[in-house]
């Protein structure tokens, strides 16, 4: 298809599809650094089912959610007057385009809803080694142990095969976090000519300007020497096939298949895990704050804790 004939928001639209902690992030920091890219960030709110009344989106449920969310408020993005869902999403494309640029988003699931509105987009699917995933997340917060620490990473390739079905495979381009570490040149020259353009020095300024270091292949792996036998067998154990079918090779360390009483275990620490680190970050009057508005039905006790766990969450970030 003819450029002139896209839809205007759809005109070199490229998402960056791969899980949390995979290097979506310094992926982004390279392409912003091309004066002729330029990526926004996290864009997951996207492509999140919005809530749905008699059988409708609920659009003004809708921009209530998306009051709460860092991003849209950072960027100033504006919902517009009786807009569905897909003519509002594709508004927010609008809003996010720079002139003169290329436009790239990071998404980390829901990847098969993108083709139902931009059906002419095109992909970057970014692969890390899951292992390295699960012990990142773990030290992020999101998860009490390696064994829920993977589960994102699952569901984001579980997506990706689902959208992988629905476009043409010259739409895709897949990038391994561990090439571009090893060879970020030539990684990000491939990238760009799949861009449509040529690659620029600037690409690998970004530790000039960001608290990100120079891409370092010793980041590679450290799964080998930060993770028990037991965890890699637990990751390697819930993983099954798909770790050799995305390419990474097993350890030799045997497989750890929990019964009922171990995934019970399992469950108990992520929860005590993540309580913990919620409560070293928020304090524990916020934290509990947050658990008890989840679980009462009273919208604004829930909107509330929201706020104030954007407020904290803007704070670190300042």
């Amino acid at each position: 298809m003819a450029e002139a004939t896209l839809p205007p928001a759809e005109v070199d639209l490229v998402f960056v599809c791969g899980a949390l902690r995979s290097g979506t992030t310094l992926l982004r920091l390279m392409i912003n650094a091309h004066p002729g890219l330029t990526n926004p960030g996290e864009m997951d709110f996207l492509f999140e089912p919005p809530p749905v009344k008699s059988g409708r989106p609920d659009m003004a449920a809708y921009a209530h959610e998306l009051s709460f969310n860092r991003v849209v408020k950072k960027l100033g993005l504006r919902l517009g007057a009786d807009l569905g869902y897909a003519e509002q999403v594709r508004d927010f494309i609008r809003q996010l385009r720079a002139p003169g640029k290329r436009l790239s988003i990071n998404i980390h699931r829901n990847f098969e809803r993108i083709p139902e509105i931009f059906p002419e987009a095109r992909y970057v699917r970014l692969l890390r080694d899951p292992r390295d995933v699960a012990k990142s997340s773990v030290a992020m917060g999101w998860a009490g142990n390696v064994y829920f620490g993977v589960d994102h990473w699952i569901a984001s390739e579980r997506a990706f095969e689902r959208l992988a079905t629905r476009v043409e495979p010259e739409r895709i381009r897949q990038l391994r976090y561990e090439d571009l570490l090893r060879a970020p040149r030539e990684e990000l020259t491939a990238l760009c000519r799949f861009l449509g353009t040529t690659y620029d020095p600037e690409m690998l300024t970004y530790p000039s300007r960001t608290t990100y270091g120079a891409p370092d292949p010793k980041l590679i792996a450290q799964w080998r020497t930060e993770l028990s036998p037991r965890e890699v067998g637990l990751v390697e154990g819930k993983l099954g096939a798909m770790l050799e079918e995305r390419g990474y090779e097993p350890s030799m360390t045997p497989l750890v298949i929990p019964g009922p009483a171990g995934k019970a275990m399992l469950a108990l620490g992520n929860r005590l895990g993540r309580w913990g680190f919620s409560v070293r970050r928020n304090g524990l009057g916020l934290t509990a704050l947050d658990l008890i508005a989840r679980r009462l039905p009273i919208p604004s006790l829930r909107d509330f804790a929201r706020r104030r766990l954007g407020e904290k969450e803007a704070a670190r970030l300042k």
